[in-house]
């Protein structure tokens, strides 16, 4: 049987295992990198964004607890390890189903921590003052970063229960694709050409996955800048940019693998 002729008759089943393949892929890296919480603090917690989300904080923080005269001399500025105190925090009460995140809220216990540390420096006890400060202040702040958040707050409140939809649409796709991939190997009764036409399915995955991720990708990009506040842009830029070069990678190793699977068994395409 020549390969065209094995195509023609087998072109729908490909296209399927094509589909089932790419989806399982597609999800099965969402499940690890955007529905994962600890890459997703890896992503965010890198020192570019560190810096990003540091800047934006302390701007946010100078117009709250500086305008209290009691501690008005003392630095309020986060450092780098209180940033990244907060993002932890943050993105665990993210994935944990919350059904209203208080970003603000971290932010606010965080420095007024520091506040106190640094005024008993200073001879002062400010402690029920600066309790009071940030207690008035806790609801704004949270408005605060929810304005800045937008949509994203709202992604946030259905994540597990999107990772439950997916695990199990994962498995129900795996078991399709192995139905299709036993059918397919009775019919063409040729372990090499059943490995030949694999590779097939593996490189229309990989152009079926280029083709998804860029319908994502840039529809994202305009959420991003036409959603979000300006100053948490790059930071979002970045954690999208980091995500997608997961999917990226995977795409061109599956692509790799695929065309050497191909290219290994075209002899065997008679």
């Amino acid at each position: 049987m020549s390969k065209s002729l094995s195509y023609n008759r087998h072109g729908f089943t490909l296209f399927l295992l094509s589909i089932c393949l790419m989806l399982i892929v597609f999800l099965g890296i969402t499940l690890t990198t955007v529905l994962n919480g600890n890459y997703v603090k890896k992503v965010v917690s890198s020192d570019e964004n560190v810096s990003l989300i540091r800047s934006y904080s302390n701007q946010k923080l100078s117009r709250l607890v500086n305008s209290y005269s009691s501690v008005s001399s003392i630095s309020t500025s986060l450092s780098k390890n209180d940033v990244k105190k907060i993002i932890n925090t943050s993105v665990d009460e993210m994935y944990d189903d919350d059904s209203k995140l208080t970003v603000g809220s971290s932010i606010l216990d965080t420095i007024g921590g520091n506040l106190k540390r640094a005024s008993k420096k200073q001879g002062l006890n400010l402690d029920a003052e600066i309790n009071q400060t940030v207690s008035v202040n806790k609801d704004l702040m949270n408005q605060m970063i929810d304005d800045d958040l937008g949509p994203i707050n709202n992604l946030s409140i259905a994540i597990k229960k999107v990772r439950g939809i997916i695990k199990a649409t994962i498995i129900v796709l795996a078991i399709i694709f192995v139905l299709l991939a036993i059918r397919l190997r009775a019919k063409v009764g040729s372990s090499m050409l059943f490995f030949h036409h694999l590779g097939t399915v593996g490189i229309c995955t990989s152009i079926l996955l280029a083709i998804l991720l860029a319908f994502i990708y840039f529809p994202m990009q305009n959420l991003i800048s036409s959603n979000i506040e300006y100053n948490l842009h790059d930071v979002l830029y970045n954690v999208l940019n980091g995500i997608f070069l997961s999917y990226i990678s995977i795409v061109f190793m599956v692509l790799i693998l695929s065309v050497i699977d191909w290219g290994s068994t075209m002899k065997y395409k008679y």
